[in-house]
């Protein structure tokens, strides 16, 4: 309950915005291309945290052609409410989009916390509370565990020693090469 809360404000605010800037049809596109960046996050999330799940895949796809229905549903509302000689000024559209808008959005912030890239604590905190039981159980996002585990400071050790090894291997090679071709003559 809480988190559908917190997505209608965020989509009364972005709805207020988008009806004073009097973009409605923009507000689509936007959707879509949130919809795009959602799928592509959660392909690369797949990929890294080595959960490929097609049954999840496809049901996003569902969710996705289900969120265009909600939006025709929404026009024919609007278009019936005009037929009877009101004005909504698009703002029923424009309401259903910006909800969608606002959970595109947070899927995305997901997508990238769970890949591991860096988000802002408060942003952190905000998903990690969205996440909650209404029970009081915590729900945390799902990362894989190797990511947990890995040190930036110890990967860049161990890659400096790699590096040396290789160098190391290479002036090894090139000077049986040299002695070699000193054994030829």
């Amino acid at each position: 309950m809480e988190i559908t809360g917190v997505k209608s404000i965020g989509a009364l605010v972005v709805s207020f915005l988008i009806y004073l800037i009097g973009v409605v049809n923009e507000a689509v596109v936007v959707l879509v291309f949130f919809m795009l960046l959602d799928v592509v996050t959660g392909l690369l999330r797949s990929w890294i945290t080595k959960s490929w799940d097609s049954t999840i895949g496809f049901s996003g796809v569902v969710k996705k052609l289900g969120i265009f229905i909600m939006i025709g549903m929404a026009a024919s509302i609007e278009y019936m409410v005009m037929a009877v000689g009101q004005d909504p000024k698009s703002l029923i559209i424009l309401g259903v989009t910006s909800f969608f808008i606002v959970n595109e959005g947070i899927s995305i912030l997901e997508n990238c916390a769970q890949i591991g890239l860096p988000i802002p604590a408060v942003l952190f905190n905000a998903l990690e509370k969205m996440h909650r039981d209404p029970s009081g159980k915590e729900q945390r996002l799902i990362r894989h565990p190797i990511l947990d585990r890995i040190d930036k400071k110890e990967l860049l050790k161990e890659n400096e020693a790699l590096h040396h090894q290789l160098k190391k291997a290479k002036g090894d090679k090139s000077d049986e090469n040299q002695l070699e071709s000193t054994n030829e003559e």
